[in-house]
Parts: structure tokens; C-alpha cells; sequence
């Protein structure tokens, strides 16, 4: 049974960063192609070129993108998560960050600064019961 789940990964490439190397470990990973990311060119702080990029995958690809994260994320960090997911639910989505620089090397670590970041939404209709649908969610993909 597909769900209404919706998976989105947004990340910010400066000047020096290549795109492709951010695009191929995503193909690689998680069957997204780079027809699949939207990009959109803005100016920092002090006019020097950000590219920001955006891939939005739901119902069934969302849950083939969530059972590959899964399979990806270290038992440890997996862990972890399922720990303090309070902690990464904002407006009923959950939210992941991960090193860009890992995930170019193909590897899932935890990174809160120039990250790439994952938003999972699901419905959840009862507040309370948000934190227990995604450890669910992250559960039974870890088989």
C-alpha cells in the first residue's frame, strides 16, 4: 500500500562546489536524476553565484527513497535519530541533515551546517502521535 508521503531534499551549492558531484552520488543512492532537480540560481551576500537545488519525490518513490535512506544510515546514527526525533519534527514533517561533503563519498552522516536536508511528510492527524509515525516510518524500512 503506497502512503501520502512526501520526501524533498533541498541543498545549496556555492561557486566553488561542482554540481555534478553532488548529482551523481544522488542518481547513485537514490535513482534521482538530474532532470529531477530543480535549480535555481541566486546572488549571496556579497554578489557571488548559489545555486539552490530542490528534488521533491512522493507516494511510492517517496517510500523507495526512504527505504534506501534507511538502508544508507549507519545503525548508530539510526539510532540516534529514533532517539531524539522530537527533536527533528517541525509542522509535522521530520527533518535530516547530512553532510554534503559525506555524501559526495557516498556515506550518510548527521551535519547541521551547510548541509543537505531531507523533509519527510506523512499525514498525521493527532499532534501527539507525530513523533510515533515516524519512528514507524524509520522502523519498518530497517529490515
Amino acid at each position: 500500500m503506497t502512503r501520502n508521503i512526501v520526501a524533498k531534499i533541498d541543498l545549496i551549492l556555492h561557486a566553488t562546489e561542482d554540481f555534478q558531484k553532488i548529482a551523481e552520488p544522488l542518481n547513485d543512492l537514490f535513482a534521482i536524476e538530474k532532470e529531477d532537480v530543480t535549480k535555481q540560481e541566486l546572488s549571496g551576500h556579497f554578489g557571488n553565484p548559489i545555486l539552490m537545488l530542490h528534488v521533491e519525490v512522493k507516494k511510492k518513490r517517496a517510500d523507495q527513497f526512504i527505504k534506501k535512506l534507511v538502508s544508507l544510515i549507519p545503525r548508530e546514527t539510526m539510532s540516534e535519530l529514533l532517539t531524539n526525533i522530537e527533536e527533528r519534527i517541525f509542522e509535522s514533517s521530520m527533518y535530516i541533515r547530512f553532510s554534503k561533503q559525506s555524501l559526495v563519498k557516498k556515506i550518510l552522516t548527521l551535519e547541521e551546517k551547510d548541509p543537505i536536508r531531507i523533509a519527510i511528510y506523512t499525514p498525521t492527524y493527532v499532534k501527539k502521535e507525530i513523533p510515533d509515525t515516524y519512528r514507524k516510518l524509520l522502523n519498518q524500512n530497517n529490515d
